[in-house]
């Protein structure tokens, strides 16, 4: 590999890492959309590449996020049984699919995952009741100062939709935290810092599941795998600091419009209507 191109993806991957982290999407999407977009890799290598940050992502800053005493460790066990096995399917899914077609899902989920930005650039209200399903926690907060304790809901629809999320995955290679976040915030009623953090934790296992089966078929290429995992992992220590000292809207709003923007361009890749 050229020294240039080893450069480049670590740069990236440490911005996507940042990202990714602090967001709790694992910075997947954005190496998927670099190897993609910017290197025009195949889409099928592109997504065995993208679960490769996602793992290094969330063995960093998972482990961090522990430490912080931020992670939800019981809920994340729980919503791990029914991702798992959904990305699994969904990494064999993927190897069936001709590449347009997931790159049209992919453009897919970017807008959900725009729509999805702009939503929690809101500020939340925390919702406290009874935790029947002993799966609440608490965690301080250091840009309040104070101390946040919450409980979860809807445990049923949470498994359901983790299913979901794992197939997502799978098939588009990002650990599903763009989704996973969401359910745990909009559904469960998890407060934003506790679901990025906790979704930091499940993603790697997630996408250690669809890394086996893309592995397993050879379309892993182990060379641009070194460069992403070290510039995701650097990435991935950044953006816990960031995610502890703040949760600015504005970085919401501004990813939202960038993948608005990529899921435009990834329709008229799906479509043919962009080659390069």
């Amino acid at each position: 590999m050229e020294f240039m191109l080893f450069l480049l993806i670590l740069l990236f991957g440490i911005f996507a890492g940042a990202l990714g982290a602090t967001l709790g999407l694992g910075g997947g999407i954005l190496m998927l959309l670099f190897f993609t977009l910017a290197l025009n890799i195949p889409i099928h290598r592109a997504v065995a590449l993208s679960l490769l940050a996602v793992i290094a992502s969330s063995s960093m800053a998972g482990s961090v996020y522990v430490r912080d005493k931020m992670t939800n460790i019981r809920l994340a066990m729980v919503l791990e049984t029914c991702t798992v096995p959904g990305a699994v399917l969904g990494a064999f899914l993927a190897l069936t699919m001709p590449g347009r077609y997931i790159e049209a899902i992919l453009a897919a989920v970017l807008i959900y995952a725009a729509i999805i930005s702009f939503r929690q650039a809101k500020s939340e209200k925390i919702i406290l009741c009874e935790d029947r399903l002993g799966i609440g926690g608490e965690y301080y907060d250091e840009a309040k100062k104070t101390t946040v304790r919450y409980s979860a809901d809807r445990l049923k629809t949470g498994l359901f939709a983790s299913f979901l999320a794992g197939i997502v995955s799978g098939v588009v290679g990002i650990g599903g935290g763009i989704i996973k976040v969401p359910i745990m915030n909009f559904i469960m009623k998890i407060p934003i810092k506790a679901s990025a953090a906790t979704s930091n934790f499940m993603v790697g296992v997630t996408a250690a599941a669809s890394a086996v089966v893309y592995f397993s078929k050879g379309v892993l290429d182990l060379q641009m795998s070194v460069p992403n995992v070290l510039g995701i992992m650097v990435g991935a220590y950044i953006g816990t600091r960031l995610l502890a000292q703040t949760q600015s809207p504005y970085l919401r709003i501004l990813l939202g419009l960038v993948l608005l923007f990529f899921s435009f361009v990834m329709f008229l890749k799906a479509g043919g209507a962009l080659v390069w």
